[in-house]
């Protein structure tokens, strides 16, 4: 995954610029301003405290792709839905 790009995606989504990232993040504005300007990969040490600080979302939401989301509601909506074949007794509830 394009690291870079993933998180120019949320800074976009949110009209964050990385003066602002780095505030809440931790990290210093040279060392995100290095890796988007040579656009090298985030460790996931960085991404997570982008996460937890700036962005305020579960590590694992960073790396979901839009398919993931989209599968994800999908079969919520499917598990939400009775299943006719499941007995109706509350131990398998």
């Amino acid at each position: 995954m394009d690291t870079i790009a993933r998180l120019n995606e949320f800074m976009n989504d949110r009209g964050m610029s990385l003066t602002e990232l780095s505030e809440r993040s931790g990290i210093s504005r040279s060392t995100l301003t290095t890796a988007v300007r040579r656009n090298t990969q985030l460790s996931i040490d960085t991404v997570e405290k982008i996460c937890k600080g700036a962005l305020q979302i579960p590590l694992y939401e960073f790396f979901a792709s839009d398919e993931d989301w989209k599968m994800l509601d999908y079969y919520s909506k499917v598990r939400g839905q009775k299943d006719e074949r499941k007995p109706q007794s509350s131990f398998f509830s």
